[in-house]
């Protein structure tokens, strides 16, 4: 009396929270509960001696009924996740376990179905994954749109440069120019923070370096213009790293305003120089950058790159840091192909340029 009580309360907790059905051997309708009928539509009567193709949704691949009535007429149970149609014409979603039920003889006498309605779940699955997607879109968009700031005017000769933001969109941005006057111009940026906020910063004074470029003869000149223009979208808060660099014609003057960046790197014959930042980051409540220039009668190579090439953790990179890097020319493509295999938390820009 007790099992039979106990099995009574079990049945319950089951058609409570479950849908299910029975069938003979040759899969006609012997038992529904209520919610196999509230979730389908159709009444008992008319389900009982159907078959499940009654409300069988005509989108679902036949191989999957095939390798159901394999699975379980070799008497193992089968998962799956089946879309049925109601009496309606609506469509609803179940996860499906059907267990075939033995006699002492251990034949089948019947199948017991019992699903669990996933409809909901699969509908806000599918709005989640509308809504990454269309992040992802615009993400993609917006990456597309910001890279399209960077320019290059110099031969691939002249230079090898590593590019690799950590997000989507990057608070790094680089451009290497030739003047009107023939001069070389370089410019890297770093903004504070990832994301889009400091990307849209870093773009904007990127693209006011682009346009201003072009307007310019010297770099004091172009420090001043893009100074005045930016102050005015700077956050209270943000910050801007960046270098300048202006490379004369004869390739003998190398004039440069550096904020908030580490030294960047000149190899002469004899030594490699480090040129220090010579102002603060920029800010909104920053003074005008100043510009300095080094003479050299020949130098070798130039190498200028952003923070997350130096503060990162990868213990095989660390010889291949720009200093050791621009000491030995001859390795340079393998160190970029190195560092390039590689993923960073922060944004990676490093630009390296031949004196031909």
């Amino acid at each position: 009396m007790k099992k039979k009580l106990l099995l009574r309360q079990y049945q319950n907790m089951v058609d409570e929270t479950n849908i299910v059905s029975k069938t003979d051997i040759n899969g006609r309708i012997t038992y529904v509960n209520s919610k196999f009928m509230k979730v389908s539509g159709y009444t008992e009567d008319e389900l009982i001696g159907k078959s499940h193709s009654l409300i069988r949704d005509p989108d679902m691949p036949s191989e999957v009924f095939k390798n159901l009535w394999e699975t379980i007429k070799s008497k193992n149970v089968w998962h799956g996740v089946v879309t049925n149609r109601s009496k309606d014409g609506s469509k609803y979603t179940v996860e499906a376990s059907i267990f075939p039920i033995l006699d002492e003889n251990d034949e089948i006498v019947e199948y017991i179905s019992i699903r669990h309605d996933i409809t909901e779940l699969k509908r806000l699955n599918k709005k989640l994954d509308d809504i990454n997607k269309y992040k992802s879109d615009q993400e993609n968009l917006a990456k597309e749109k910001l890279e399209s700031g960077i320019k290059n005017d110099l031969n691939k000769q002249e230079y090898e440069v590593i590019y690799k933001p950590s997000d989507i969109v990057s608070g790094d941005f680089y451009s290497m120019y030739k003047m009107k006057n023939g001069s070389t111009f370089i410019y890297v940026i770093d903004g504070q923070g990832h994301g889009i906020s400091p990307a849209l910063t870093v773009f904007g004074i990127s693209s006011m370096l682009n346009y201003a470029i072009h307007k310019v003869d010297t770099l004091e000149e172009l420090v001043e213009k893009t100074y005045h223009t930016s102050k005015s979208f700077l956050a209270e808060n943000e910050q801007i790293s960046y270098s300048l660099i202006v490379i004369s014609q004869d390739k003998k003057t190398i004039t440069y305003s550096s904020g908030g960046m580490y030294p960047f790197l000149i190899k002469t014959k004899d030594e490699v120089l480090k040129l220090k930042a010579n102002n603060t980051p920029f800010m909104n409540f920053s003074e005008m950058p100043k510009c300095d220039t080094v003479k050299l009668d020949d130098w070798e190579s130039l190498m200028i790159y952003t923070d997350g090439i130096i503060e990162h953790e990868h213990e095989s990179l660390k010889h291949h840091i720009p200093d050791k890097i621009i000491e030995d020319s001859s390795s340079i493509v393998k160190s970029f192909d190195t560092i390039s295999s590689h993923e960073f938390e922060d944004d990676v820009t490093l630009i390296y340029l031949r004196n031909l």
